[in-house]
């Protein structure tokens, strides 16, 4: 007998957070490939829309196939294509590579949790979509000698075990030189804020409302001082800092993107920043590192808090689909 399963909570939840990520994603790389002059970038630039717009599809036709709610997401109502530049179009290639590897990331980690096949093969295909994306971004980027490299560190001279706790130490006094995962996790770190600083300058710049203008200052603010930080780790160490290119924003104060949607996608970089720093922290055997990332990870948490406050007194946070209040069904008046 065919066994025809339900959806399970977190098939649902991987399936609507892919259609509110993508929906969002397919706004923005609209506005890019609507402002771009790079010939180079053509190609990709309508991949990555093939591709989120794949996800958006495949998730609807899943979602009502089994009578389940379509999520609001993001729709052309959230973007305007009548405007002029924001970002250059290097930026734009450096978000198509950022969110690509975001993309892969999250549809591989999804995988663990889904049990019905026509999902596992979805995220299976969404996972190779993005992969391919990414590496076509990293060859673009590699091209135009604009690829981010991490720090070069002298070959290792042969292979040894610990043989004193003092390699933990960092808090106090001289510490040790930094191992290559932990300069791994700091490159990355330092990347992604540089990408978020660069986004949220130019959201600060085009917002309508006041307050979320204001919100993004903070944001940049935060951003700036986080690099700050990592770059100090670096010097101190004694290793040569990594490229930045950060990219020109225009003087426009014209809104490409409506507020709502870029309050949703801060709150995804928040997500994005401290999942990053988690997997640090577990990484990173020198105190210091883990005291400097707990604390970074607490504003970020602060930040993100604020934000979704701020979302919910506009409307402007979707809910996510949650299980019966069956507190509410017994009480509900008759």
């Amino acid at each position: 007998m065919e066994h025809n399963p339900k959806l399970v909570s977190s098939e649902v939840a991987a399936l609507w957070g892919a259609y509110m990520q993508n929906s969002m994603a397919y706004c923005i790389v609209q506005h890019f490939d609507n402002i771009n002059e790079d010939a180079d970038s053509t190609a990709l630039l309508q991949t990555a829309l093939t591709t989120c717009n794949y996800v958006v599809k495949e998730v609807k036709q899943i979602f009502e196939k089994e009578n389940h709610a379509i999520p609001i997401g993001f729709t052309q109502e959230d973007i305007n294509l009548n405007v002029g530049r924001v970002y250059s179009d290097l930026f734009a290639l450096r978000y198509i590579k950022y969110m690509a590897a975001a993309g892969t990331a999250a549809a591989a980690a999804l995988l663990e949790v889904l049990a019905r096949k026509d999902v596992r093969e979805f995220f299976s295909t969404t996972s190779e979509m993005f992969m391919k994306l990414y590496n076509n971004a990293c060859d673009l980027l590699l091209k135009k000698g604009a690829f981010i490299r991490s720090p070069t560190i002298a070959p290792m001279e042969k292979a040894e075990y610990l043989q004193s706790e003092s390699f933990l130490s960092g808090l106090i006094g001289k510490h040790r030189p930094l191992t290559v995962i932990e300069l791994a996790h700091i490159s990355k770190n330092t990347e992604t804020n540089s990408i978020g600083r660069t986004f949220v300058a130019g959201f600060s710049q085009t917002a309508k409302s006041p307050e979320v203008r204001k919100y993004m200052e903070r944001g940049t603010e935060i951003a700036a001082k986080h690099e700050t930080v990592f770059r100090e780790i670096l010097v101190e160490d004694g290793v040569p800092l990594p490229s930045s290119w950060d990219s020109t924003i225009s003087q426009s104060i014209d809104a490409p993107f409506s507020d709502k949607l870029m309050m949703f996608h801060i709150l995804g970089l928040n997500e994005l920043s401290v999942a990053g720093y988690g997997a640090a922290i577990g990484t990173s055997l020198r105190m210091d590192l883990g005291g400097h990332y707990k604390r970074l990870v607490a504003e970020i948490l602060q930040y993100g808090n604020d934000g979704v406050k701020m979302m919910i007194e506009n409307r402007w946070l979707e809910q996510p689909p949650q299980n019966v209040d069956r507190e509410a069904l017994r009480n509900r008046s008759i």
